[in-house]
């Protein structure tokens, strides 16, 4: 085996080790959190398996649920303008997330 493959093997491997330790989530948040977000950034919430989304108001966030994988889904929120507002990941049935985002 040459040495420049040798070399490519390794930060091959280097490289999915970080993507598999960046994509890695800590457990699905629970029940009720809160967010703070710049206007113009996006955070993402590991909710479960929680169906369904419901925002008080879309002038302040734009959200959207995102499914990570079979088991499990993102609510995925933008800041559009200063405010305050709620939403809901899990409108149908359980699990269910109520987020208190304040847009800065």
């Amino acid at each position: 085996m040459s040495a420049c493959y040798t070399i490519v093997m390794r930060i091959g491997i280097a490289a999915i080790a970080v993507l598999a330790a960046t994509n890695a989530s800590a457990d699905p948040v629970v029940g009720e959190t809160s967010v703070e977000i710049r206007v113009g950034s996006a955070v993402s919430l590991d909710v479960g398996f929680a169906r369904g989304l419901q925002c008080d108001d879309l002038t302040i966030v734009d959200a959207q649920l995102v499914a990570a994988s079979p088991t499990s889904n993102r609510l995925v929120m933008r800041g559009l303008r200063r405010g305050v507002t709620a939403c809901r990941a899990g409108t149908v049935g359980a699990p269910s997330v109520l987020v208190h985002v304040t847009v800065k």
